[in-house]
């Protein structure tokens, strides 16, 4: 039975925000180059301020092996809520928020060392898994996490390996109650970086922060990820980053990232 709870990350703050000071470190460079050096430090520390009025509200799901996964992207959720919070008090727009959030998973997500990245793609499709998935469909089992609530879907031959329907969303309740609504549709292009930098093979069509139902999640090993919005500003955002990391790819002649 997974629970979840508010005030853990209070007795944990050092931590949290030792994590935000490696990345805000890896964003240094790229943060000078756009606002030069003097803005861009005040704005690290801006961001730090405002996720430390977070850190006492972020909530933990506690009581099973998923419980890890689900905290560890609530943590990322915080981060970018307090990215919002802190562009936005300098009338910044929520895009150039997620421009700033998206680089900076990007560069995470490119410290996994290579065998771990490979590791957790073998597990994630392996025969097991997808077993798991399927009888659980079949079943109409649906999985409860908090403020999570999935129901599994079987894989579909030539399609995708299994997937899953998030009719709930955690992420996007916290960022919504916590003044992020305008950003919410936003934090959904983690998956982006995450997918491609993780081989989940990701494609997706609809969110919940979109106004649907569910978000439908598909996983196909070795697929590139294909992920969309219904929100016009949002999906705009989506063609501006292709179109820049494209542009990136072109010029260094090597991809951003190597699975």
């Amino acid at each position: 039975m997974y629970t979840q709870a508010i005030g853990y990350y209070s007795r944990h703050r050092n931590k949290v925000l030792q994590d935000f000071d490696e990345t805000a470190a890896l964003m240094s460079v790229s943060l000078s180059e756009r606002y030069g050096t003097e803005a861009a430090d005040a704005l690290k520390k801006e961001v730090r301020q405002e996720l430390q009025e977070l850190i006492p509200v972020i909530p933990r799901i506690t009581g099973g092996p998923r419980a890890g996964s689900f905290n560890h992207f609530l943590r990322i959720t915080a981060q970018e809520l307090a990215v919002f919070r802190a562009m936005r008090n300098r009338g910044k727009s929520a895009r150039e928020a997620w421009e700033i959030c998206h680089e900076a998973i990007r560069l995470r997500a490119d410290k996994v060392p290579a065998w771990k990245r490979r590791l957790i793609n073998r597990l994630m499709f392996s025969w097991v898994v997808k077993k798991m998935f399927g009888r659980r469909a079949q079943k109409g089992e649906k999985g409860q996490f908090g403020d999570f609530e999935v129901e599994y879907i079987a894989g579909h031959p030539g399609e995708y390996d299994f997937g899953v329907n998030y009719l709930r969303c955690g992420n996007i309740e916290f960022m919504i109650k916590h003044g992020g609504e305008e950003f919410a549709p936003y934090i959904c292009l983690s998956d982006i970086a995450l997918s491609d930098a993780m081989g989940w093979g990701l494609k997706r069509t609809q969110t919940l922060a979109d106004g649907c139902r569910y978000c439908d999640f598909r996983f196909k090993k070795g697929a590139d990820t294909q992920i969309s919005s219904k929100t016009k500003e949002v999906q705009e955002a989506i063609d501006m980053i292709k179109a820049k990391e494209a542009e990136h790819v072109a010029a260094s002649d090597a991809p951003p990232f190597r699975r």
